[in-house]
């Protein structure tokens, strides 16, 4: 198969998605990655970039089907970088078209302009699909996943627990009050990631951009206020106030620069907890606030194949992926996630039994080679693959 993927620069793209295409499906595999745009509309110069990336990649493409090298064409892309235009000119080419989406939970509205010329929009989180079938009626679920070439064979010989409890994530402020209250009950996690040290950059600091928030109204502002209610656009503005708090280092943690992604699997399974942070919440004006926009994410993938004991706040799509309790841990509050903290700390037999059936799981059931055929078989019953 010809395939043309169409994705932003990401490592755990090149590591998770490309990698699979490679080994398992691509007799040619042509890339096409662009710069992030999201926080960038208000830059005259990122969209003359844009523009230009957008009709280099209709000329690719057009290449590509004349010399009959294009058998599907895979995107990772939100409409502010893929013009409507562009999504019209490649569907004229009529070859299957698949985006996959995400971040079903917080920006889900970002793909509506263009998913009407997609054969299949592939959503990472069934959160908030309902909303996206007006726009494209063949929603397909493609859970995250993890890639056991990078995962399961970088971990290694047995390493030991090294640590006791870890987290690896940039910051924000609800993974700082929970990691505070760990600090609070006497357990000391290492962290690694952004924004824990100030002299490390944050990602949770923000810059008003007023042709994005024109952008973001004028395109998104009716559906989300149908879908979501007057939440949905008065909510992103009182978060986005919220990040001028500044908060002060949080004493406890033993704090690590971000970690390389080679480097991962073994501080997954070198760690006798691995937590994990399903909601991202928000700094309120007094306190931190939950967001409820609970959503699985790589990790859920990653610990468990690398070997790693995974103890993670519970999200719906949880139950689908392991069994809880005996293949992964989960916490629904505070006060649970310290009462499983001390009973594994003091059981280490049990969490390494869990850590064990959890890795057994992920190599039988979530590798993006299941996903993969899962995805080409829902575009051959379609009849758009051979």
């Amino acid at each position: 198969m010809n395939v043309l993927a169409v994705l932003p620069p990401d490592r755990w793209m090149e590591i998770n998605l490309l990698e699979t295409f490679r080994q398992y499906y691509c007799d040619r595999l042509e890339i096409v990655t662009y710069p992030g745009g999201m926080g960038r509309l208000g830059s005259r110069s990122w969209r003359n970039e844009r523009d230009d990336l957008n009709e280099r990649l209709i000329a690719l493409a057009r290449s590509l089907k004349a010399s009959r090298r294009l058998d599907l064409m895979f995107f990772v892309v939100y409409d502010d970088f893929l013009r409507v235009e562009t999504a019209q000119q490649l569907r004229d080419l009529n070859v299957p078209m698949v985006n996959y989406h995400v971040d079903m939970a917080f920006q889900w509205y970002r793909v509506i302009r263009t998913a009407p010329y997609f054969d299949v929009l592939a959503v990472a989180q069934m959160a908030n699909a309902e909303h996206l079938k007006p726009y494209c009626q063949n929603i397909h679920w493609m859970p995250m996943a993890a890639n056991p070439d990078w995962y399961a064979s970088r971990s290694g010989m047995e390493l030991g627990a090294l640590r006791d409890v870890c987290f690896v994530g940039s910051f924000n402020p609800y993974r700082r009050a929970l990691l505070a209250t760990c600090v609070d009950h006497g357990f000391k996690p290492t962290v690694y990631g952004r924004g824990w040290k100030h002299e490390t950059p944050t990602p949770y600091q923000f810059e008003w951009d007023m042709y994005k928030v024109w952008h973001d109204l004028r395109y998104y502002g009716i559906p989300r206020l149908k879908a979501e209610g007057s939440d949905g656009l008065i909510g992103p503005i009182r978060k986005k106030v919220s990040r001028t708090h500044i908060f002060e280092e949080l004493q406890g943690p033993d704090y690590c620069p971000p970690c390389s992604d080679e480097a991962l699997p073994a501080i997954f399974r070198s760690s006798l907890v691995n937590l994990g942070f399903s909601d991202t919440g928000w700094h309120g004006e007094t306190q931190v606030i939950a967001s409820k926009q609970l959503q699985s994410r790589l990790r859920d993938f990653e610990v468990p194949m690398s070997g790693g004991f995974y103890l993670t706040q519970e999200a719906p799509d949880h139950a689908y992926y392991y069994k809880i309790g005996e293949e992964i841990e989960t916490w629904n509050n505070p006060a649970e996630l310290i009462d499983k903290l001390s009973f594994y700390s003091k059981n280490i037999a049990a969490a390494l039994k869990i850590r064990d059936r959890g890795r057994k799981r992920a190599l039988q059931s979530h590798t993006w080679q299941h996903r993969f055929d899962r995805l080409f078989e829902r575009l051959r019953s379609m009849n758009r693959l051979p």
